[in-house]
C-alpha cells in the first residue's frame, strides 16, 4: 500500500485562474491533495461548477477538470510519505468532510483579501491553500507549521524537496465520478447559488451560525 499523499499544485484553466496567476506573479494558483499516486481523484476547495465561478465548497476533483476545455493545465506533483496510523486518520478525516460538505464552503472574501496579504477566517469556510496546508499541519507532514497567512508560493516552497512531476496534467482513463464541474446550469441557477453562498459567509462573520 502506498501510504503517501500527493499534493498537486495546478494552473487551472479558467479565467479567474489565469487573474489569479497574473495578480500574483505565480506559474500555479490553485492546490489539491489526493491519496492516490494517479491523482484521479483530489480533494479541495473550489468552484463546484465551471460556469459558476463565485460559489464553491469542499470538492472532489475529477483529473479531466485539468484535461478539458482549454487544454491540459500545467501540474506540479509532490509526493509526502504519511505513516500508516496518519494516513488512516487523514483518509477517515477526509470521508467525513466528504459526508459534511453541505456545512463547508470556499472562503471567497479570503481568496480575494490573499491579494492584498489578508486572508480572514470564517468558520468552516476555506480555500485551497488553507485547505492543504492545514491538513499538513494538523498530521505534521512535511514540516509544515501553521501560519496566519499560507500562499501557493509558500507552499510550494516548503514542498520543493517532495516534488516528483511538474508537467502537463497526466492523462488517464476515468470519469467525472462525483465532480460536478462540468455540471449544465442556469442563470436563475448561477444567481441563486452564488447569493446563497455570499448569504452563508455573511451570517458566518456576522453572527457565527451555518
Amino acid at each position: 500500500m502506498d501510504n503517501a499523499i500527493y499534493i498537486v499544485f495546478s494552473a487551472t484553466p479558467t479565467g479567474m485562474g489565469r487573474l489569479i496567476r497574473k495578480a500574483t506573479r505565480n506559474r500555479y494558483n490553485h492546490v489539491s491533495l489526493s491519496l492516490s499516486r494517479d491523482i484521479r481523484r483530489m480533494y479541495t476547495f473550489a468552484r463546484l461548477h465551471r460556469a459558476i465561478p463565485l460559489y464553491g465548497g469542499f470538492v472532489a476533483e475529477s483529473i479531466l477538470r485539468y484535461q478539458s476545455f482549454a487544454g491540459a493545465a500545467r501540474v506540479k506533483i509532490c509526493r509526502v510519505e504519511v505513516p500508516e496510523p496518519q494516513f488512516t486518520w487523514l483518509r477517515n478525516y477526509l470521508e467525513r468532510l466528504w459526508n459534511e460538505r453541505e456545512e463547508y464552503i470556499y472562503n471567497t472574501p479570503a481568496a480575494l483579501a490573499s491579494l492584498v496579504h489578508l486572508r480572514p477566517t470564517i468558520s468552516k469556510a476555506y480555500t485551497c491553500v488553507t485547505f492543504v496546508q492545514g491538513i499538513l499541519t494538523r498530521y505534521r507532514l512535511a514540516g509544515v507549521l501553521g501560519t496566519d497567512s499560507p500562499t501557493v508560493r509558500s507552499l510550494e516552497r516548503r514542498l520543493a524537496p517532495f516534488v516528483v512531476y511538474e508537467g502537463p496534467a497526466p492523462v488517464c482513463a476515468g470519469d467525472w465520478g462525483e465532480d460536478p464541474y462540468p455540471m449544465e446550469t442556469t442563470t436563475r441557477y448561477a444567481v441563486y447559488t452564488t447569493a446563497r453562498h455570499f448569504g452563508r459567509l455573511a451570517r458566518r462573520v456576522l453572527i457565527g451560525v451555518t
